[in-house]
């Protein structure tokens, strides 16, 4: 795998969707049949939306658990092997299943982290042992001339307003998640889509693109 020497930007601080959080959360009782959000872990970005942007600068992409920045170093750790197709700035991968047992955190936890203050802890959890994890799709850019590999941006699977998300979450076990009208969650053992607005469900909607957004 190739070693990342050099950022575009340090002027994302956070690029998980993660830090998207609930303005708050339905009381009344969740009477939603829950739909599952597993799939077989191929991810296929086609149609991408560079904004405008040339799609010169992306012709490689990884799947990274905790992708960030330290000050002026991006980090992350990338869970995706070599085998990722690149074209016309989208790609297609095929995400892994094992090896992650490192990766992974408390299923309650994880989920927690997405309630708004007065709501945190009010999850229902149908297996509590379940692990899990999400990833980030980074695009780079690899010059082979000069035998170098620089940070181009993010990817992201959003609606057309950007309010509605897409994670692409690990489950080691199979595991609903619940807790009001606002909170419909099935995840399947493997790799599943979870989708974050002021709701939190495997549910798709409408509308999904694939974006991306360089670094500036």
């Amino acid at each position: 795998m190739k070693n990342v020497v050099k950022k575009i930007s340090n002027s994302v601080a956070m690029l998980s969707v993660a830090a998207i959080f609930f303005g708050g959360c339905s009381k009344d009782d969740n009477t939603s049949p829950l739909v599952s959000g597993g799939f077989d872990g191929r991810v296929t970005a086609s149609n991408v939306d560079f904004g405008g942007e040339s799609t010169q600068f992306v012709n490689y992409v990884m799947a990274a658990d905790e992708a960030g920045f330290s000050g002026s170093t991006f980090h992350g750790t990338y869970i995706n092997d070599d085998d990722v197709q690149v074209k016309n700035g989208g790609f297609t991968m095929t995400l892994p299943t094992s090896g992650l047992s490192s990766y992974l955190e408390d299923v309650t936890s994880f989920f927690d982290y997405f309630m708004a203050a007065g709501d945190k802890g009010k999850i229902k959890v149908s297996n509590p042992n379940a692990r899990v994890m999400d990833i980030d799709f980074i695009g780079f850019y690899y010059d082979a001339e000069d035998e170098v590999v620089y940070v181009s941006g993010i990817f992201s699977y959003a609606t057309s307003d950007k309010r509605t998300q897409c994670m692409f979450v690990y489950a080691d076990s199979d595991v609903n998640i619940t807790g009001s009208a606002n909170v419909t969650v099935s995840l399947k053992q493997g790799w599943n889509r979870v989708y974050l607005s002021d709701k939190l469900t495997t549910k798709a909607p409408d509308g999904m693109k694939w974006y991306f957004e360089y670094f500036k």
